[in-house]
């Protein structure tokens, strides 16, 4: 265990001269890759500072704590990961296909190595880190889960649906079209699949979906 149970905020600045903030994001990019590669714990502020390039007092300079700069990351991190739920398609026309378009976009970008990695830090780290497993969530998981909910509440509200519970349709949707497959990608025991693969698995899904909560027209809607 290291200086604290939970992440520090970080320092007050003193006025003067801004930091660098190239090296800032060096300093980070560093952190990521080495936090990500072999845990908090085996990560030193000495060896953030040879993979950016920069001095000891640099980094030290930016972030007072292992644990400041951990926490730096991971928020950038799940930052980076809100963003990406905003670029999932929203269309309407063609409810099958569109469940599909979703379901394509989505474990794709579930699949993408960072958001991977930041699970996996999470995962190892999160209990010593409730504030930033929150935020994760928040950013990451449950706001798909909700941008999920209030897109199949539209489609049951423009006729294409039939919803008992839309939060439970939408846990349901999203732990078919991810099946087993993300939590072994994530885990090194299997390859990332072939886009043929992950339609499949896809459209399965929301054929499944479709048959419990489609409209008759809506079920063969392409």
């Amino acid at each position: 265990m290291t200086d604290s149970q939970h992440t520090p905020p970080e320092p007050k600045r003193r006025a003067g001269r801004p930091k660098d903030m190239a090296k800032r994001n060096a300093m980070m990019d560093a952190a990521a890759c080495l936090f990500f590669r072999h845990g908090l714990e085996g990560v030193t502020m000495e060896a953030v500072a040879r993979e950016a390039g920069v001095s000891k007092v640099t980094v030290y300079g930016h972030f007072m704590t292992k644990e400041a700069l951990f926490g730096s990351v991971i928020r950038r991190e799940t930052e980076t990961i809100r963003r990406g739920l905003d670029k999932l398609p929203d269309t309407h026309e063609g409810v099958r296909q569109s469940l599909i378009e979703v379901g394509m976009s989505l474990v794709h970008f579930l699949l993408e190595p960072h958001v991977l990695a930041v699970e996996r830090a999470m995962s190892a780290q999160g209990e010593q880190y409730p504030e930033l497993l929150k935020a994760y969530f928040e950013a990451g998981p449950w706001a798909m889960q909700q941008w999920l909910q209030e897109k199949l509440e539209r489609l049951a509200s423009a006729g294409h649906l039939t919803l008992g519970s839309p939060s439970i349709a939408a846990d349901q949707l999203c732990s078919m079209w991810q099946g087993m497959l993300v939590t072994e990608v994530s885990m090194g025991v299997r390859q990332l699949p072939s886009d043929e693969e992950l339609h499949r698995q896809i459209s399965s899904a929301v054929n499944v979906f479709l048959a419990a909560y489609g409209e008759p027209r809506s079920s063969t809607a392409h």
